[in-house]
């Protein structure tokens, strides 16, 4: 895990899982690393891939305005995958990334196998939506 000093129950996405969820999480993704500068995500693309910042920061745009900062621990993508829509925003690293990529499928097995993670991301996403 790249979460250096951070643990991950510290993270308010996994308040709530047990280790065993925490680690089947982490096996489920692949921990990936990408430059500032690089855009994980575009608008108005499919829903293919969800992210899990581990560290450094992201920006959230729409329409190219700067709307939300991702760091560690957030979670990027989700909402396209979970609601099977396009993009709605696009997301490119504000400095060096270390993420943890899922696939789509890989997202899906994780939100119906673990409850804890399906009600963490459905709570991310109604604060996200309930913010704007």
């Amino acid at each position: 895990m790249a979460l250096g000093r951070t643990s991950p129950r510290d993270l308010p996405l996994f308040a709530e899982l047990s280790g065993r969820d925490i680690r089947d999480i982490f096996r489920a993704g692949e921990e990936v690393s990408v430059p500032a500068g690089w855009s994980l995500i575009l608008e108005q693309t499919p829903p293919d891939a969800a992210y899990l910042i581990l560290s450094g920061t992201a920006a959230v745009r729409e329409k190219g305005q700067e709307i939300a900062e991702l760091g560690p621990g957030d979670i990027a993508g989700e909402v396209a995958v979970r609601k099977n829509t396009l993009r709605t925003a696009t997301v490119t690293a504000k400095s060096r990334l270390q993420l943890l990529h899922f696939t789509r499928e890989k997202f899906d097995d994780l939100t119906r196998r673990l409850p804890a993670f399906r009600d963490a991301i459905d709570a991310t996403i109604a604060e996200r939506r309930g913010g704007r």
